[in-house]
């Protein structure tokens, strides 16, 4: 067979060669290197194992079933802010590559962001509360301002009226009594009735104009009296406003303070400083309002509203008085008998009326001393207004600035989150026991053996090493653990190894061949055609395996060891070939190869058959590599024993006849 071949191919060099070319140069070309690393795919349905992990891959997808997983080695522990701040930006890069499904964390245990824990949440907060706050204190304002209006429209000189009012009827009664007792002496000496009765009828008319007077005062009283009530509860209401406004601006200089702590950025903000300033400007106005002078100013109320109930029993008293007067001065009148008597009467009743509208007189001025206590108190409120705009504008201000944080999602765990047990907990499951080394695991959208995954890893390796520069993670160690990342750096080392070994094998190859057969195109044309050999087996292997039965790829070590045994078992038939090429020196090149290769074709296709046999025994097993491998070699042997050995060496040879010192080195031999 190899006879014919080798004959037909030095007859037509050029044809064979074409046809080679026709042949392999597609294969060549269209070939593509796709690897499987899939072992337990490649095992099949029929294992425990595999059955397993597709039970998983099936109902969760096989991205949860063989996660990939960050793992950070520190120096120093990660459990303070800083370093979990360090952790949740990386987690967060990472959950943006594509092709992650998922990324869970300390920051993120469950996968997706923890609210609480970020400085946009925690500024919401503080805005919601600062919003609340001003709301609050607009109110208050509002209320203090009709307070104040109300209290300074106040007319408190109608009091002092009163006060001296009621002193000149102290003084009448004085002197009325002083008259009543000198009519009652005058009775009991020498008589003038007619005098005394003229003096009675004044007297009456006299006591009709007072009653009158007396009545008009009570009405008065009452009228005050009910304004005052009213205005008691107004300015209570508001002194427990106040003391509300003072507690509230304690507890937001507590609330600034902390913000100020917590976020330096916030700190140093000049609309921040105002609004601190101004909180404190106001609480240092509002100290002396306390609950003690609230208490005080009370006892003043307390007073004022006692002298209002005592005058009105005395006006009461002083009517009643006049009443009695009145009826003393008819008895009078019909009969000066008993005039004296109720002269005296009425004397006695007077005093008694003088002594009541002396005490009201001393409770009007006190009354009147308390009002002068309502004017300074609506200039604090004045000063307190005031005081309550500022702080409303700078919550305004602030509230504005803080707001542009909300959307801010740096990480900031409280420190009572971070010591709490449950918390605690989660440090646990994802850092060790001394705090320095922790694990970011990420879902994978794709398989984790896919082409897709492995550039997920790639954008993942790039990511961490740019990640953590200038962050707290700057000196630790960080890398990718998990089938994809296995994988991916095998599939790295493998293709290098496989690159690196062509080129020393070829080379080796090459030379061993050009100093054995002592030329340099016929070792040139052995080495293409190895390639050739191994070039379309693979290219029928992808044709089969992924192309026909739909394999996501070859299995990883196939194109390795496929190119080895192939260059291997090529070299030695090559080696066959041109020894028994080198055992005919006198003849030209075509008639050298042709005769080599009658000789020789039988004895490499018998160790093809045998070989062939071999690794066909490998196919039975049911393990997609052996099966793949058995394929690519018999694939190889196939094309190298029956068109590259047979077809193109012998055509190539008889292009370029055979190299001169063959002939120099037969015709020295003749000669000798």
């Amino acid at each position: 067979m190899w006879a014919g071949t080798a004959s037909l191919a030095t007859r037509h060099p050029i044809i064979a060669v074409i046809l080679v070319a026709i042949l392999i140069v597609p294969a060549v070309f269209f070939y593509q290197e796709k690897l499987n690393f899939d072992t337990i795919g490649e095992l099949g349905n029929s294992y425990p194992s595999s059955k397993a992990m597709n039970i998983v891959a099936d109902h969760f997808g096989k991205g949860n079933a063989m996660p990939a997983t960050v793992v950070i080695e520190n120096k120093k522990a990660l459990d303070n802010s800083a370093s979990l701040e360090a952790i949740d930006r990386l987690t967060g890069q990472l959950e943006k590559i594509k092709g992650v499904k998922q990324v869970s964390s300390i920051t993120r245990p469950q996968g997706q962001e923890v609210n609480g824990f970020y400085i946009g949440d925690q500024t919401k907060s503080v805005t919601d509360g600062l919003s609340a706050t001003r709301k609050g204190i607009d109110q208050i304002g509002g209320g203090l301002k009709t307070a104040q209006k109300k209290l300074g429209s106040a007319d408190f000189s109608q009091v002092n009226k009163m006060v001296d009012g009621t002193a000149k009827l102290e003084n009448g009664m004085t002197a009325l009594t002083s008259g009543l007792k000198q009519i009652q002496n005058g009775i009991s000496g020498t008589g003038q009735s007619q005098t005394i009765s003229d003096g009675i009828g004044q007297m009456e008319s006299n006591l009709e104009k007072m009653s009158g007077a007396v009545n008009t005062l009570a009405g008065n009283y009452e009228q005050m009296q009910s304004g005052y009530a009213k205005m008691g509860t107004s300015y209570q209401d508001t002194a427990k406003a106040l003391l509300g406004v003072k507690n509230a601006l304690t507890q937001m200089q507590m609330l600034t303070s902390a913000l100020g702590d917590s976020s330096p950025g916030v700190a140093g903000d000049q609309n921040y400083l105002q609004l601190k300033a101004g909180i404190d400007q106001l609480s240092a106005s509002l100290a002396k309002i306390t609950p003690e002078g609230i208490d005080a100013l009370n006892k003043n109320y307390t007073t004022l509203t006692t002298g209002f109930k005592t005058a009105n029993s005395h006006l009461a008293e002083m009517s009643a008085g006049l009443s009695k007067m009145a009826e003393g001065l008819e008895k009078t009148k019909s009969g000066l008998d008993s005039a004296s008597s109720g002269i005296g009467k009425i004397a006695t009743n007077m005093d008694q009326v003088t002594d009541g509208l002396g005490q009201m007189k001393s409770g009007q001025q006190k009354l009147a001393d308390g009002l002068n206590g309502f004017h300074t108190f609506s200039n604090k409120l004045a000063d307190v207004n005031k005081g309550l705009d500022q702080i409303s504008g700078g919550l305004g201000k602030t509230n504005a600035f803080l707001s542009q944080l909300n959307e801010n999602r740096s990480f900031s765990i409280p420190d009572e989150a971070l010591k709490d047990k449950q918390y605690q907990q989660a440090l646990d499951a994802f850092m060790s026991k001394d705090r320095t080394i922790t694990k970011i695991t990420v879902i994978l959208d794709n398989d984790p053996y896919s082409k897709n995954a492995l550039n997920t890893i790639k954008q993942m390796n790039t990511l961490l090493r740019s990640g953590v520069k200038g962050t707290e993670l700057a000196d630790a160690n960080v890398a990718v653990a998990g089938p994809s990342s296995t994988t991916y750096d095998t599939n790295n080392v493998l293709t290098k190894d496989l690159n690196r070994l062509t080129v020393i094998v070829l080379i080796g190859v090459l030379l061993v061949l050009i100093v054995v057969m002592r030329s340099f195109w016929i070792p040139v044309f052995i080495t293409v055609s190895l390639m050739g050999a191994y070039y379309a087996a693979m290219f029928v292997l992808n044709a089969l395996f992924i192309t026909m039965l739909g394999l996501e790829g070859i299995s990883s070590f196939v194109p390795f060891f496929a190119f080895i045994v192939i260059v291997a078992l090529g070299v030695d038939y090559s080696i066959f070939l041109l020894a028994r090429y080198k055992e005919y020196p006198l003849m030209s090149g075509k008639e050298a190869i042709v005769e080599a290769a009658k000789r020789v074709g039988t004895v490499i296709l018998s160790a093809f058959v045998i070989l062939g046999g071999t690794f066909a025994t490998l196919m039975p097993s049911g393990i997609v590599l052996l099966i793949e491998l058995a394929t690519a070699v018999i694939t190889g042997l196939i094309v190298l024993c029956f068109i590259m050995l047979p077809i193109f060496v012998p055509a190539m040879i008889s292009l370029f006849d055979s190299p001169p010192k063959f002939k120099r080195s037969a015709e020295s031999a003749v000669n000798e």
